[in-house]
């Protein structure tokens, strides 16, 4: 049973770990703090009693990771010497990410974002990956890339467009 267990755990990471580190580092901008959120949302994870009694692992997993978001949120506007009237107006501004169909949603929509950018050239998707993923700036971007800055605009701005022409409004 635990070697099944490991390997449930194994591949949820594989399959979601770049996801919800991405989603945390776009709330947070900051990716040491994503990174450990990420992890420690897994780390909860791995110590939940029973897995099997679990209906949606991903999206209890994202709900952990949610949960620490929001104690993050916390606990860094308590170390800033916000008032708990400040604190409590960060909060009111997050998103609620509490129910299964909040899960769902945000699932669907990171699925159309996909399907749209896979379109793209791969230049295109993985320059987009780097800026709005990864956080890196249009020179860091274009050096890694050897390319040059305005080829890098050019294909965010592509990238961008075809987002907005190809994805549902709601």
């Amino acid at each position: 049973m635990a070697f099944y267990r490991q390997n449930v755990l194994q591949q949820l990471y594989i399959d979601s770990h770049d996801e919800l580190e991405g989603l945390l580092f776009a709330r947070l901008r900051c990716r040491d703090t994503a990174a450990d959120l990420s992890q420690e949302a897994f780390l909860r994870l791995h110590d939940s009693e029973d897995l099997s009694a679990i209906g949606n692992l991903r999206g209890y997993l994202f709900r952990i990771a949610m949960n620490l978001l929001n104690d993050h949120y916390r606990s860094a506007g308590v170390r800033s010497g916000a008032t708990g009237e400040e604190a409590e107006e960060l909060l009111a501004n997050l998103p609620d990410c509490r129910s299964a169909e909040t899960v769902v949603m945000a699932e669907e929509q990171l699925d159309s974002v996909a399907a749209a950018l896979a379109e793209l050239s791969p230049l295109c998707q993985r320059i987009f990956y780097l800026n709005r993923f990864e956080g890196r700036k249009h020179k860091d971007i274009a050096e890694r890339l050897g390319i040059s800055v305005r080829t890098v605009e050019d294909n965010l701005a592509r990238a961008l467009r075809h987002c907005v022409r190809r994805l549902p409004r709601g």
